[in-house]
């Protein structure tokens, strides 16, 4: 694990095209300084993975206005979210559905089948063969993520635990960058770690929402 010296240290490496993922589960709890150095990184042609609510705060907007995104995936119905520029193609998916897929990018299965429920009939309980549709994993070049505590190891301690999106995101990426607010001098126990330090690439200590 390395403790990057500024926000562009952390997010070397990302390169065009990249699938970025974004954690958190509002304006408050994104990782805002990774997100900002993304954008002034000027990298083009990115797909961004994320939530309706993280889509929704002002860093993520303004990345998406500087014209580097070009795909967006995220966990939602998109009810709430308008405005978006028109040369972004978007994909809305069910939280559910975003989390199994970066499971399976995590356990390194490229493709799955799940089961699709009949039409009128949510519960998918009509008689009958089942549906299946194929879908493919969520692999990410780069995950940003927010922890409340790092230790001088990598561990995270994440807001959301360790069943969240964000720890998902954290073992799906390629690399995995972490904004905290300090880090933490001891050692977390293991009964503390949400996501452990074997999974954490570089580290940048960031203070609050400014």
């Amino acid at each position: 694990m390395e403790r990057a010296a500024s926000g562009a240290a952390a997010v070397a490496g990302i390169a065009p095209g990249s699938a970025v993922a974004i954690g958190g589960e509002d304006a408050e709890t994104l990782p805002w300084a990774l997100v900002d150095a993304v954008r002034e990184a000027g990298l083009t042609d990115l797909h961004v993975v994320c939530s309706g609510a993280v889509l929704l705060s002002d860093p993520v907007r303004t990345l998406l206005a500087a014209g580097g995104v070009a795909r967006l995936t995220c966990a939602g119905d998109g009810g709430r979210v308008r405005g978006l520029p028109e040369a972004i193609t978007v994909r809305w998916l069910p939280a559910a559905d975003l989390n199994e897929r970066l499971e399976a990018a995590d356990a390194s299965i490229t493709a799955f089948l799940a089961p699709v429920a009949p039409d009128g009939d949510p519960s998918g309980s009509s008689q009958g063969a089942p549906a299946y549709r194929r879908e493919e994993a969520l692999r990410c070049d780069a995950a940003l993520i927010r922890a409340v505590r790092v230790d001088s190891a990598g561990n995270l301690v994440l807001g959301s635990g360790p069943s969240g999106t964000e720890a998902r995101m954290a073992k799906a990426g390629g690399l995995t960058l972490v904004q905290t607010p300090a880090m933490d001098k001891r050692r977390l126990h293991s009964a503390e770690v949400d996501v452990p330090g074997i999974h954490v690439d570089r580290v940048l200590p960031a203070h609050a929402w400014p």
